[in-house]
């Protein structure tokens, strides 16, 4: 037998071994000592007893009375939240057989016969005194050589702009979007499903990331056809004086666009970028995220039955053995000379530090276009006066949509000093009459997080937080066991702690007692965080306050909560460590698009340019 160590977090009582455990990830439940014989040499195995977290590795040859240690956060009763198979409502079930390791590649969905990994949900089911995980599918780890075929098919198609798509006429690119949005919107349960499963997501949150994407493809393409009937318009110069010239835009695609998309909506952010860029004409090779990429899988064929062979790829697996192989890809001419890089637009959502480590893979990092979507940490601000209970009641909501993993979550509060407290209190009463529970239960409000060390990450931006002077305000706050964790209410913040300057992306709400309104536009110069702000209070108030944090803050809501809607208003951001570019409606097709200029002297001329066309009508 070989000697195991295990090491627990939040756990001071002796383990014993009584049973035999494998590598799997079962966890034990319940909140007696529990045993673990170990047979063999178990790497990266992690199980798990009434603690949320144990590390398992070998250290001897013999069986061995193991340590840990309990903390604060762990609260075995969570537990009980998890279902048994029996549980889950039959429409919810999944078979992992139905969800095989595929990819899109020039125009064909293929199984990929090389190593794939099994996709477990977080969602574990209570088996006996176990807890285990469900596998709802397997994602192949496709290799630089798919990735490769990928870029290859996409030069090809889009040919220098000479490719068949890049040349269709508008009324071709339409019906082949509008095709897709009538088969993306027939796969909306299962779509709504896998997103379920794989990252938490309630089931009417992922119905409706499925429903609003397809509402967003429908609203893109009305906007195409107005941009069509503008594009139509003759420019006229100079002012003032006789016409000498006649001018008309000729918008033309950018080439070969890089979507990659994030886990928090794998769908709906995805295809933000994806369909306007093919919309324009573009051929675009999409990345599936870290989480959610089953049910980015599960529109292979729906992309694949609307768009021609290398218009659109679809690669999942690892982004660090996929991505640098598309980034480094080059474009070149028959007689084998090096034209360009192959990538011209990169579409990002992530962390800074990845979208750096993937810009720095081109080969002509200048030429690159860039849609980065990065780090946010929108504030709310309460001005003197606000209704405490209406104010508190937006907050936590805003705050707390989809455990708060939402770049446009509100992840710090500042309220007046002198109301400090009652708004911490508040604020704490509505987080602990939250439900939580497991995605598919009516009224459930928090559910399991999808990543591996969530909770740990949230728990130690707490652990700071309360070593410097805060306390949690709600009951049982930030506890947690397995993926699921309580929200934590965090009151009073200072400018020492890491919550008050690191976007948390998770369920913790920082409330931050102010002096004066200038200390809002400091903090926001100092962080760099620049996306949106939500601003409650009286209008008048609330609007000169909007004014002053205008500059770098590029959307502030006024008596509401921070969110990317409505499409048609623009979203991005003012401070580069937020992102890079903007995206609406009308400016998410002018990004994926360069203008060309046709000048005459005869205006006659512009109508051969341009001549009008069904999309335009």
């Amino acid at each position: 037998m070989a000697i195991a160590e295990l090491t627990a977090r939040n756990r001071t009582d002796k383990l014993i071994a009584t049973e035999e455990v494998s590598a799997r990830t079962d966890l034990v439940l319940g909140q007696e000592p529990v045993v673990l014989r170990v047979p063999e040499l178990i790497e990266g195995g992690v199980p798990l007893g009434s603690p949320s977290s144990l590390q398992l590795r070998a250290t001897g040859t013999a069986a061995v009375s193991l340590q840990a240690s309990r903390g604060r956060y762990d609260d075995p009763s969570l537990s009980q939240l998890f279902p048994t198979m029996k549980d889950v409502p039959a429409q919810f079930g999944v078979n992992p057989k139905d969800n095989p390791p595929t990819y899109l590649v020039d125009g064909k969905v293929e199984t990929f016969g090389g190593p794939s990994k099994a996709v477990e949900s977080k969602i574990a089911v209570r088996d006996g005194g176990m807890l285990k995980p469900v596998i709802l599918g397997y994602e192949p780890q496709l290799t630089a050589v798919e990735a490769e075929r990928a870029t290859a098919a996409a030069v090809k198609a889009f040919d220098g702009g000479d490719g068949a798509w890049p040349r269709a006429t508008p009324e071709t690119r339409i019906a082949a979007v509008a095709k897709f949005a009538d088969l993306l919107e027939a796969t909306t349960e299962r779509v709504a499903t896998l997103l379920m499963w794989e990252i938490g997501k309630s089931y009417p949150d992922a119905k409706k990331e499925v429903s609003r994407s397809v509402e967003y493809i429908r609203a893109t393409l009305d906007e195409y056809r107005a941009l069509l009937r503008e594009s139509t318009a003759t420019l006229v110069g100079p002012n003032g004086a006789k016409p000498t010239h006649f001018a008309r835009d000729l918008r033309q695609p950018r080439g070969v666009v890089l979507c990659v998309g994030p886990y928090n909506y794998p769908v709906n952010e995805f295809l933000t970028t994806v369909v306007p860029a093919l919309l324009m004409g573009n051929v675009v090779i999409g990345k599936t995220p870290r989480f959610g990429g089953l049910a980015s899988q599960a529109l292979l064929d729906a992309l694949n039955q609307s768009f021609p062979a290398g218009v659109i790829s679809v690669l999942p697996g690892n982004g660090r053995t996929i991505i640098p192989a598309v980034m480094k890809g080059v474009e070149k001419n028959s007689q084998g000379k090096v034209l360009g890089p192959a990538v011209n637009v990169l579409a990002f959502i992530g962390s800074a530090g990845a979208a750096d480590a993937v810009i720095r893979e081109h080969p002509m990092q200048a030429a690159l276009e860039k849609v980065l979507g990065l780090g946010a940490k929108n504030a709310a601000v309460v001005l003197p006066g606000a209704d405490v209970d209406a104010v508190a009641k937006k907050i936590v909501k805003g705050a707390l949509g989809f455990n708060g993993q939402r770049c446009t979550a509100e992840k710090i509060v500042f309220v007046p000093r002198a109301e400090a407290a009652r708004y911490a209190a508040q604020i704490a009463l509505g987080v602990a009459a939250l439900k939580v529970g497991m995605p598919w239960e009516d009224g459930v409000a928090i559910t399991p997080l999808p990543e591996d060390d969530k909770a740990k990450a949230m728990q130690a931006m707490i652990e700071d937080a309360v070593d410097k002077g805060a306390k949690v305000m709600n009951p049982k706050g930030g506890t947690s066991y397995h993926s699921v964790m309580r929200p934590a209410v965090l009151f009073p913040v200072t400018s020492d702690m890491r919550i008050a300057v690191e976007e948390q992306f998770g369920p913790i709400i920082p409330i931050v007692p102010y002096d004066d309104i200038a200390e809002i536009g400091r903090w926001h110069k100092e962080t760099g965080f620049g996306q949106q702000a939500a601003i409650f209070g009286e209008p008048r108030a609330a609007v000169a306050v909007a004014s002053m944090l205008a500059s770098r803050v590029a959307r502030i809501n006024v008596n509401d909560n921070c969110q990317r809607g409505p499409d048609n208003l623009r979203f991005t951001v003012k401070a580069g460590g937020s992102g890079f570019g903007t995206l609406s409606l009308r400016e998410a097709l002018t990004v994926f698009s360069q203008v060309g200029t046709v000048v005459s002297q005869d205006p006659k001329t512009l109508d051969i340019v341009a001549p009008p066309t069904t999309a335009a009508t």
